[in-house]
């Protein structure tokens, strides 16, 4: 990949020859910049929901689903919400909700408060899965690998930046089975921590991996465009007004006689009346989310 190459937006994954790692570098502009929640968020906003966007997307490069994986939070302090979600074809969406005053250099446990991080895996086909995350770390990027280290037993690293404008990642996680070569590990991971935040925001992926791996041999899977990218539809929309009910949902068209449920990720719109009560509780389906 050359450094122009690096204007679009894009993910990257690889694997290193002679030490039992996997990795992925994510750079994200337009497709952060697409996003409703992300244009209107004050500076630090911007920078915590592209940071999350890029672990997302990170994240769900090395997870075999079909669907999508979702950084989730909730509180009750300045950081309200957070949700930030990549497909396994590294199409993302995200939203925050975040006091203007909220200051960047805030430890995350303490932005949200009495709340919740987590992560969910929302297959397209059967039932999603959450894990709480423990809010151990300061940053996002500490919570999440002290996550996978626990759940998945395998040594996770992640370094994650954002500017306002762009935001870039990578993950570093060792292979199933790699517990016999602790060192090949700890070697990997010892150059990775030299990077600052402006050469993830700055170098390509070939130039990254060039400056941290020069004398390692790392093969590089072909880039995967990233684009902003809602999975908003009629029937979800129709689904979240079902499970008022139907004595509910009459005195609800009473009331407003054209109901609105916009969606926050990309402010589309979708309007009900009364005559669309049958369509809407016919939505009803265990395998929606």
């Amino acid at each position: 990949m050359s450094h122009n190459d690096k204007q679009q937006d894009a993910r990257v994954r690889f694997l290193f020859e002679d030490a039992p790692v996997r990795g992925a570098w994510v750079y994200l502009q337009h497709s952060v910049q697409a996003m409703p929640a992300f244009i209107s968020a004050s500076p630090a906003g911007k920078i915590l929901l592209g940071e999350s966007v890029a672990a997302a997307a990170l994240l769900s490069a090395n997870i075999k689903l079909q669907g999508r994986l979702a950084i989730q939070a909730r509180g009750d302090g300045a950081l309200r919400l957070l949700v930030a979600e990549s497909s396994q074809n590294a199409g993302v969406r995200g939203v925050i909700e975040l006091d203007d005053r909220a200051e960047n250099t805030l430890a995350l446990r303490e932005l949200l408060g009495d709340g919740y991080l987590a992560v969910t895996l929302l297959p397209d086909v059967g039932e999603s899965y959450q894990g709480i995350v423990p809010l151990q770390g300061a940053r996002l990027q500490d919570c999440l690998a002290a996550y996978f280290q626990q759940s998945e037993q395998l040594e996770t690293a992640l370094w994650l930046a954002s500017d306002g404008e762009t935001a870039a990642g990578l993950l570093l996680q060792a292979m199933p089975g790699a517990q016999d070569d602790l060192k090949g590990w700890q070697h990997v991971h010892a150059l990775a921590s030299t990077i600052s935040n402006e050469e993830l925001l700055s170098l390509s992926c070939e130039q990254l991996l060039h400056r941290l791996y020069h004398q390692e041999t790392v093969r590089v899977f072909d880039a995967e465009p990233v684009q902003f990218q809602c999975s908003c539809n009629t029937q979800r929309s129709a689904a979240a007004l079902a499970t008022l009910g139907r004595e509910d949902l009459l005195q609800l068209f009473q009331e407003t006689p054209v109901v609105k449920v916009d969606c926050h990720f990309c402010g589309k719109i979708y309007q009900y009346s009364e005559r669309d009560i049958d369509k809407i509780l016919g939505e009803i389906s265990p395998t929606l989310h």
